[in-house]
């Protein structure tokens, strides 16, 4: 999890954003053109399926017996139902999503999603995480124009997300080019396509 900057010692939000910033200054140095991708999951803790978590512990992690036993019963017996008014519906088992505000759902869910960063691998580019918010970013020589190469690569993690029953939420992601003022101007116009929707870059992002 070399990619996460969430729950882990000495790591925090900064040590992210610094990660981030300094390899897209390096870029621009190089006078390459970067390509920063903020992508954001829709409803992403609850909808963490138990079935698949626990089938990730136990092939990729090697958690089984007694302990992926445990595993199982921490997720399960948990009920929900809804409330209006003086009237409640029926209580249904809870079969998607972690326990939040506990120490263990934020750490279940890295692991839910640990796999995004060989698919990013995959494709040639870097990627950091905060726990659920994942930066997607690259960089390429003028005359080598990546935008095809992210929407692969985010085609690709769309198909992944939709197998792991998450979807992107196109709204809400943001694309930031970073290159030299008469780089930018040709670039700006061009959108990128997020989970079926196009996204157009903007001048600047909120990390974190």
């Amino acid at each position: 999890m070399s990619t996460q900057s969430g729950f882990r010692r000495v790591y925090s939000t900064e040590t992210a954003i610094i990660r981030i910033l300094s390899d897209l200054l390096d870029a621009v140095d190089r006078n390459d053109t970067a390509m920063l991708v903020s992508l954001d999951l829709t409803a992403a803790f609850n909808s963490v399926d138990h079935g698949i978590l626990l089938e990730r512990l136990r092939v990729t992690y090697i958690v089984d017996n007694s302990v992926l036993a445990w595993f199982r019963s921490y997720l399960a017996g948990r009920r929900q139902h809804v409330r209006r008014g003086g009237k409640c519906s029926v209580r249904i088992d809870v079969t998607c999503g972690v326990p939040q505000g506990s120490v263990l759902g934020p750490i279940l869910f890295i692991i839910y999603i640990a796999d995004l960063a060989s698919i990013v691998a995959e494709h040639g580019l870097s990627l950091h995480q905060y726990t659920d918010d994942s930066q997607i970013y690259g960089s390429c020589r003028p005359d080598a124009p990546s935008l095809f190469l992210f929407t692969v690569c985010l085609d690709s993690i769309a198909s992944r997300m939709r197998s792991n029953r998450l979807q992107l939420n196109s709204d809400k992601t943001e694309v930031m080019c970073c290159a030299s003022t008469r780089k930018l101007s040709q670039l700006r116009s061009l959108p990128l396509s997020v989970a079926g929707a196009l996204v157009c870059p903007v001048n600047a992002v909120r990390d974190l």
